[in-house]
């Protein structure tokens, strides 16, 4: 699961959207906002800060891969599908 999710999740990142593509997205394509996507991910991660937030394109589908800093110094990402809202993944 780890070597399977870390694939995904660095081809999620070799392929995210532009400012501007990200805001039609959200516009025209049903998206849920950043701002939604990013709240989902404190919830995912107390207490962490949240150092990045892309929408990128992952096999057919668009999500969000957010990159959280938690205390400890650890860096948590949470990939959150784009249409939906719904958390697929934190690792």
């Amino acid at each position: 699961m780890g070597a399977a999710y870390a694939q995904s999740a660095s081809a999620a990142l070799g392929n995210c959207l532009p400012p501007r593509e990200m805001q039609e997205a959200v516009a025209s394509k049903g998206v849920v906002t950043p701002a939604s996507a990013v709240m989902t991910a404190r919830r995912q991660v107390p207490g962490a800060d949240v150092v990045r937030a892309s929408l990128c394109r992952n096999s057919d589908a668009l999500v969000y891969v957010i990159m959280a800093l938690q205390k400890d110094g650890r860096i948590v990402q949470v990939m959150i599908d784009g249409s939906s809202g719904r958390v697929k993944s934190v690792k």
